[in-house]
């Protein structure tokens, strides 16, 4: 690639498909996407919100994050619900915890303090109130090569 080419597309492959960074193309360059291979996945620049001539909308990617897989056969796998258009979706952690408090001897005190922890296993559980992730997105339209 020289400095002087532009792309419509920057492919960055990943096992099976592509990935690729949404480039405009300078005035009277082809963006048919004629050398994208079939399947390659594209997400196109902010301001572009159709898919170009021989390329299709990726509906399996509208509102999921796409990765990139080690076992040939979690291709194209869809987890969980898509994302609503800006959802920030929030979720929950459970959780397990327990202290021990030891038994220690005060001598020659006299107070009226009844309700100091015994000696004890002490345990608790539960679940966290829900929070959203905060994490910065944007949303982008993805492209599959026809």
């Amino acid at each position: 690639m020289t400095p002087t080419h532009t792309w419509r597309w920057l492919s960055i492959p990943i096992l099976l498909g592509g990935l690729a960074l949404g480039l405009r193309p300078a005035s009277g360059d082809d963006a048919s996407g004629g050398d994208a291979p079939a399947g390659m996945l594209t997400f196109m620049a902010a301001d572009v919100t159709t898919c170009p001539q021989g390329f299709r909308v990726a509906t399996e990617a509208q509102g999921r994050l796409v990765v990139g897989v080690t076992d040939a056969d979690a291709v194209g796998k869809l987890i969980g619900t898509a994302l609503t258009n800006q959802e920030d979706r929030t979720h929950v952690h459970s959780f397990q915890t327990a202290v021990d408090l030891p038994y220690k001897s005060i001598s020659a005190a006299n107070g009226g303090n009844g309700q100091g922890a015994k000696a004890a296993r002490y345990t608790n559980d539960g679940n966290t109130e829900p929070a959203a992730t905060g994490l910065p997105f944007v949303q982008l339209v993805g492209c599959v090569k026809q």
